[in-house]
């Protein structure tokens, strides 16, 4: 088969692939990371290229759908930059004790008569220092296979490393050791550059995840993995923490094999591709996790680059679509220990809720998130650069902000919620969702911009921004489509709101308190949550942004044993409610599609 040659710009990247292969996988095969949230099945419009000098085809096409036929330059022109990632939550103090340490020991030399050998005597010298039962220590052949030379050329002063009940590393001198904390998340990826000594957090570092070439949500990039299997998904993702290592470890001017370990927390599905598990028993019912217990491995059997005796902890998965992320936001709020009853909503790509307080909590998953991170909105886009972030009624204009303070080239979650809650304030949308005819709009602030409401193909949409006004020569607006979309996340996120209330025996009112975590709920008015329905309207003054809680969740349990083994109980005894095999949700779901009269 021919090969044909691509050329990407402006990334000045050249690959050669065979004849017939789609642009979108050609970016794919030259790690460039493009963004195809629908996975390539061509119905998002988001991996939009231009082809600058091919013979047959030119212009602007969909990456995923144009197949290469000749040799060809393509402008990257669809390619976001500056996205906002949300990296700090919600903090609580902790006894710093880490499962990783690093100690100087003096071994007692040989003599004569002592039968011990060389490492039973280490171990002595650890147990010394450290709370560890030697007896329980397994032998390490690297660590034995140098050790006598190590003990005679330092005069058996050396600094051991320890992770949990192991001896990991021994080293010549005394060295500083470290460990990075991640939140996987569907979207984007952060880690945490920790001094396992002290806790301090000594720099951070964040990027999408790059899994998102396979697919916008869960359900997608699962579907991926089952059909093409789950190595392409798991090197994507080691190679984003491999990244972010580097990242850390240069910001802070430290080395990476002074890196001892990693804690992770991701939801199900991130945990899963990460090991390479195949998700097929996520996505089948009765939708049960391959793995949930607390898993603890050698880093390097996963291609983590720190040092080769490192360590890698991933915390415990609670159901099919409710994992460690959650339980790092459990573990964050100190979950276990509230008193009143509280509802922790993780907005993510996800949308991950819990319900209850130290004596009960439920929890439950719903699928909220691909409309709110842009992903089936037509000018939907994540929080980078141009992304219309949120829109005000000034009078009766409309007044929208801008990130990075340019022209706006499409809308993120954020501004989508803004906008939705206004429509139905000023009667452009009604309570079904529709938006309505010209004859039938009543407010002043509606009949003032009339003229934004407009036809695209065959349905009406509401225009942000005409072709001159936006910053890439498209109209940007809100289509009848989209708003549906809303819909259907908003209805999603309510009608779990709602079952876990019944579930655990209360009502609405009886939530004290709503911690909104993630990058999303972050940047999000609580106003315009409320006003479309996705949050009870009653809740609005009991709305808490938490950050990115899961996070810090996953650097609480790198910097305590002990905390780490409560996120573990704590996953344990939360309860999973099942909403796609629940009686009531369907009902539930489609009482909640409506949104409320005049959006308040």
């Amino acid at each position: 088969m021919a090969e044909r040659i691509v050329k990407f710009i402006p990334n000045n990247v050249t690959v050669e692939v065979p004849d017939g292969t789609n642009i979108l996988d050609a970016q794919i095969k030259a790690g460039l990371v493009p963004d195809a949230p629908c996975g390539g099945k061509g119905t998002c419009g988001k991996c939009l290229v231009n082809i600058t000098d091919g013979k047959e085809i030119s212009g602007i096409v969909k990456a995923c759908q144009t197949k290469i036929h000749e040799d060809m330059t393509v402008d990257l022109i669809n390619v976001p930059k500056g996205y906002h990632l949300l990296t700090q939550g919600v903090e609580r103090k902790i006894d710093i004790d880490p499962g990783l340490k690093a100690v100087d020991i003096t071994v007692k030399e040989c003599i004569i008569g002592d039968n011990r050998s060389d490492w039973e005597r280490l171990k002595d010298a650890v147990a010394e220092r450290v709370a560890i039962n030697e007896k329980a220590i397994p032998p390490n052949i690297r660590i034995v296979s140098n050790l006598y030379n190590l003990l005679q050329a330092n005069d058996y002063k050396v600094n051991a490393v320890i992770f949990n009940d192991e001896i990991i590393d021994v080293r010549a001198e005394s060295r500083p050791v470290y460990i990075v904390a991640f939140d996987i998340g569907t979207t984007s990826v952060v880690g945490y550059l920790l001094d396992a000594a002290t806790g301090k957090e000594l720099a951070v570092a964040s990027m999408l995840n790059p899994q998102s070439q396979f697919g916008a949500d869960v359900i997608q990039r699962s579907n991926y993995a089952i059909e093409h299997g789950t190595k392409e998904l798991a090197e994507a993702i080691r190679g984003a923490l491999n990244s972010l290592i580097e990242k850390v470890a240069k910001k802070a001017k430290i080395e990476i094999d002074d890196i001892y370990a990693v804690n992770l927390v991701g939801n199900t599905c991130m945990n899963h591709l990460f090991f390479g598990i195949d998700p097929g028993a996520l996505v089948h019912s009765p939708y049960n996790p391959s793995l949930s217990e607390n898993v603890v491995v050698n880093a390097g059997h996963y291609g983590i680059k720190i040092n080769r005796a490192g360590k890698l902890t991933f915390l415990s998965n609670i159901a099919g679509f409710v994992g460690a992320d959650t339980v790092g936001v459990l573990l964050a709020t100190g979950f276990d220990e509230i008193e009143p009853i509280t509802l922790a909503i993780d907005i993510g790509t996800n949308g991950e809720l819990v319900l209850g307080n130290k004596d009960r909590a439920i929890t439950c998953s719903t699928a909220a998130g691909p409309a709110f991170e842009g992903a089936k909105i037509e000018c939907g886009m994540r929080g980078s650069e141009g992304a219309i972030d949120h829109i005000k009624l000034k009078g009766t204009k409309f007044e929208m902000s801008v990130i990075g303070d340019g022209k706006p080239i499409g809308i993120c979650g954020s501004g989508l919620m803004d906008i939705i809650s206004l429509l139905l304030e000023t009667g452009i949308v009604d309570e079904s969702g529709r938006i309505v005819d010209e004859d039938e709009l009543e407010t002043e602030a509606a009949k003032a911009n009339a003229g934004r409401i407009i036809e695209i193909g065959d349905k009406k949409a509401f225009l942000l921004a005409d072709k001159n006004e936006s910053g890439n020569g498209e109209q940007i607006f809100i289509g009848q489509k989209d708003v549906r979309e809303v819909q259907l996340a908003k209805g999603a996120m309510a009608a779990g709101i709602e079952l876990m209330s019944r579930q655990l025996g209360i009502q609405i009112q009886d939530i004290k308190q709503v911690m909104i975590a993630g990058a999303f709920g972050n940047y999000m008015d609580p106003h315009s949550a409320c006003a479309i329905g996705l949050i009870p309207r009653e809740l609005e003054d009991r709305i808490i942004p938490i950050g990115n809680a899961a996070g810090e969740g996953s650097k609480i349990a790198a910097l305590s044993r002990s905390e780490c083994k409560r996120a573990q109980k704590m996953a344990k005894n939360t309860e999973f409610l099942e909403l796609a095999t629940d009686p009531d949700f369907q009902d539930t779901f489609v009482d909640q599609l409506e949104f409320p009269e005049n959006g308040n």
